[in-house]
């Protein structure tokens, strides 16, 4: 299928890519990889347009309300698959929107990958990860030969954006040659692409959807970096500290009349002395 946004060989790659996960029924993840403002979730919005106009289906939707195929952070990732799966849409892509600043995250978001693609065939989804950097992914992904396109996004000009395409084969040796290298982006120039791209921006109301999506994700992100500044507890985190159940920390909470200090996402915060509070609480129940 012929594109406008993006270089024809880029086009011929999705369109194997996309018979590979829906006619032969074998796994097949892109990743998208690049610094800071090289457009990485542009160009991963453009190809999801392009395989959902190769199922016959429209272009994405980016509306805050209306988004489904575009997940922002790795909560996000599970719920909007599910939901993928469900209305028969071909493509879902993650933005690592921050997850990688938390403690473990990395280790999490892995162990996301590997679950989902346990059962990846069952969904026939095609999976584009949308990261600072792919060698954060474990190798056992690559093992079991998952990811199928890798693109370098590169050297983004005021009219257009460039990458360098890499095969599974490829991204092996590149990941080979990080081992050895201190400044690991130098692996990128080690290995010969398959081919280079170019591609467009996305239109300015498109862009201005895209940017009210990206900054949603970094309010989310900052609220939560304020919140564990701050020291505050969650009921679920005060559960775990006193070791009652959330009911009997909500009921405590009531009886001391502790209040809240913070609310956000439906989930309210508390003080760090509370757990003091409820653990003296507790040993006068016992008196």
């Amino acid at each position: 299928m012929k594109c406008t946004s993006f270089s024809d060989a880029l086009a011929e790659s999705l369109d194997d890519l996309d018979d590979r996960v829906y006619k032969l029924n074998k796994a097949g993840m892109i990743i998208i990889d690049g610094g800071v403002g090289e457009g990485k979730t542009t160009l991963a919005i453009q190809i999801m347009d392009y395989l959902n106009q190769r199922h016959g289906l429209g272009l994405v939707d980016l509306s805050l309300q209306g988004v489904k195929q575009l997940a922002m952070g790795g909560e996000d990732f599970s719920k909007k698959l599910l939901i993928c799966q469900a209305a028969g849409l071909p493509v879902e892509a993650y933005d690592e929107a921050g997850d990688f600043n938390k403690r473990g995250s990395l280790s999490r978001f892995n162990a996301l990958i590997n679950r989902t693609f346990e059962t990846y065939r069952a969904f026939k989804v095609i999976v584009i990860l949308v990261l600072p950097s792919f060698s954060v992914l474990d190798q056992e992904i690559f093992d079991k030969n998952i990811p199928r396109l890798l693109i370098r996004v590169h050297s983004r000009t005021a009219n257009q954006g460039n990458g360098k395409a890499f095969s599974l084969y490829r991204m092996l040796w590149i990941r080979e040659k990080m081992k050895k290298l201190i400044v690991k982006t130098q692996a990128y120039g080690l290995v010969d692409p398959n081919f280079h791209i170019h591609f467009k921006d996305l239109s300015a109301e498109r862009s201005k959807q895209l940017d009210d999506l990206s900054t949603k994700g970094k309010i989310k992100e900052l609220k939560g970096a304020e919140i564990k500044y701050e020291g505050l507890l969650s009921y679920t985190d005060l559960a775990r500290k006193v070791g009652r159940s959330e009911r009997w920390i909500k009921q405590a909470c009531a009886e001391l009349k502790i209040r809240s200090t913070k609310q956000y996402l439906r989930r309210y915060y508390f003080p760090a002395d509370t757990t003091d509070r409820l653990l003296d609480h507790l040993d006068e129940k016992a008196k």
